[in-house]
């Protein structure tokens, strides 16, 4: 019995720490004959292999498998949300049907125990918590310095209404922001909190350097506040540097990382960031889960802390979960993240959080950001000949598709120029998306409120974006541009 009490001792705990997730196994042995050991490890990433081509890890998505019409999908609307592989449908599924049940903090039976181990670690069992690993991902010095959000607006939202700006306070934004780091601070604005200013970028969105250094000097700036990468462009700022110098001047920094951290490698501390914000949806994870990051000392520290620090941000809601005691007279708060963390959270959806990381992490970062580039790289050429010189198509930000990463936004000027995103679905399953991608004030600012409702046939344009992941190839974009060509024809664009 010695190797049967090895493998029992061993193999679950070598498939934890090594992040494996297996449901049985069978041992024959002549002295005792065969003998059926079933064990559960929930980590979700089931024995992957990181050399595998980009291509076979298609295989993993369940929604590239179906047909209509005869013709699979080409999905090409990333950006917006992106698609799930059956490892994370699997570790969401795990959830409801072995451990349903509230968290340990809450609950001390079994399936807390289960919930608790697999969102905040268990050393002791070699399980590493999502919590940990989504600080990992990211360099965070602490996993308390994550905090679970609905998505990323929520997380943007727990800093503009939890930070204690004074009267004058000015938030610097850039003109090229999604309304969930625009409309929270102009309500800010609207009622005397704060002063929302703006800095205005060049025609292919490059930061201006120096009218940012003007208005943090001239300004009294606490919080700079500003997408990391514009989703209408994908155009990236120069975080690291603009950081730098908000600092220097005495401003925080949240940066918006919706569009930037599933495509790139992000460290926290060597931007040395305030707070930053992220959703799982944009990253192969579970809808319903984002994440904000904050620094310590930035999400308080002791109980009594809530009232105390100019910049210590506080909770926005407050109830089951984060007071350490209460009284029909006044209340304590856990420390952070728990403070922020109100009622029963989306267990399911921060487990698989944790899968979520690891199964990118699996796939690296840098092949992630390389398919992207060569993708984006390869369709901008193709549309650059066939309609750059038309006077009526044109790519959103550079031209260098380096630049914009997995986004390829491009505006349609001609009479009827709307309908073409449903078009291509019809005709070929190509999804992409049209409209103005939750950034009004970008657009109307290019070409006038009122631009998507035009009075003349002169006056019609469409703005169109294709974003673009790893699971897509070159085949697909192939598919895109025959298809795209076929409907310019159609409405005698070409």
């Amino acid at each position: 019995m010695t190797i049967l009490n090895y493998l029992y001792g061993f193999l679950p705990h070598f498939l934890l720490e090594n992040n494996r997730s297996v449901g049985s196994m069978t041992i024959r042995s002549g002295n005792f004959g065969q003998l059926q050991i079933s064990f559960y490890v929930p980590a979700s990433v089931k024995f992957m292999d990181n050399k595998k081509s980009l291509e076979e890890y298609r295989d993993d998505f369940p929604a590239l498998k179906q047909l209509r019409n005869g013709k699979p999908p080409v999905y090409m609307d990333s950006a917006c949300t992106t698609l799930v592989p059956q490892q994370i449908i699997d570790a969401i599924n795990d959830y409801y049907t072995r451990y349903p049940g509230c968290s340990s903090g809450r609950s001390r039976h079994w399936f807390a125990d289960e919930v608790n181990d697999r969102i905040e670690g268990n050393p002791d069992k070699g399980i590493k918590g999502s919590r940990c690993i989504v600080a990992d991902f990211i360099n965070a010095a602490s996993e308390n310095e994550i905090i679970f959000t609905l998505n990323a607006t929520h997380a943007i939202n727990t800093v503009a209404l939890g930070f204690k700006f004074q009267p004058g306070d000015t938030v610097l934004i850039t003109n090229m922001e999604h309304n969930s780091n625009l409309v929270p601070w102009l309500r800010l604005q609207k009622t005397g909190r704060i002063k929302l200013d703006y800095i205005v970028s060049n025609h292919e969105g490059i930061f201006d350097f120096d009218t940012f250094e003007e208005k943090l000097k001239n300004s009294r700036v606490r919080l700079v506040s500003m997408a990391y990468t514009a989703n209408s462009t994908g155009v990236s700022i120069p975080a690291k540097e603009i950081i730098k110098l908000a600092h220097f001047y005495g401003a925080k920094v949240l940066l918006d990382g919706a569009q930037a951290v599933p495509h790139k490698k992000v460290d926290a501390q060597d931007l040395d960031v305030d707070f930053l914000a992220f959703s799982m949806h944009k990253m192969c994870g579970p809808r319903g889960v984002g994440v904000l990051y904050g620094k310590k000392e930035l999400l308080g520290s002791t109980p009594q802390e809530e009232n105390s620090g100019t910049d210590v941000i506080e909770p926005v809601f407050l109830g089951g979960g984060t007071v350490a005691d209460v009284t029909y007279k006044d209340y304590s708060l856990l420390e952070p993240p728990k403070r922020f963390e109100a009622g029963i959270q989306n267990y399911p959806g921060q487990i698989a959080s944790g899968a979520t990381i690891q199964y990118l992490q699996n796939i690296g970062m840098e092949r992630i950001a390389a398919q992207e580039t060569k993708l984006n790289s390869f369709l901008t050429k193709e549309l650059i000949k066939r309609y750059g010189d038309t006077g009526w198509f044109r790519i959103l930000g550079p031209r260098d598709a380096a630049q914009r990463g997995g986004i390829l936004s491009f505006e349609v000027h001609r009479p009827n120029a709307v309908g073409i995103a449903a078009e291509l679905s019809e005709k070929s399953n190509v999804m992409i998306r049209d409209g103005v991608f939750c950034a009004h004030a970008y657009f109307n600012e290019q070409f006038g409120q009122g631009w998507a409702h035009p009075r003349s046939h002169a006056e019609h344009r469409m703005i169109y974006r294709v974003s673009l992941y790893f699971y897509n190839t070159i085949e697909e974009c192939r598919v895109f541009l025959e298809t795209l060509d076929e409907i310019f024809k159609e409405r005698s664009y070409i």
